[in-house]
């Protein structure tokens, strides 16, 4: 179940929700070249576009539970991540 706080930011349009949704739609480095001086995705970032894709808010093009989709997204967007996010992502198959 999707969390009161969650909500609340999408309803706010918290900056958040659309790094999260960025992540699912693996259309990070839009937002990333849109900014350059944006922080980079964290694993803060990657759980709640977990947390979105696991209660079906969004649909998401990356199957966290697919090793292969995952390394993929990691590979593609390296540079747009810090060392916490790649972490969160790959963490589970290790």
């Amino acid at each position: 179940m999707i969390k009161p706080e969650i909500l609340k930011m999408a309803i706010n349009q918290d900056n958040r929700i659309n790094r999260a949704i960025a992540i699912l739609k693996d259309n990070w480095f839009s937002i990333y070249d849109d900014s350059p001086f944006m922080d980079k995705m964290s694993a803060n970032d990657v759980q709640l576009a977990k947390n979105l894709s696991k209660n079906n808010i969004i649909n998401s093009k990356i199957d966290f539970n697919d090793y292969a989709r995952v390394h993929k997204f990691v590979i593609n967007n390296e540079k747009y991540m810090d060392g916490t996010a790649k972490d969160e992502l790959l963490g589970a198959f290790y």
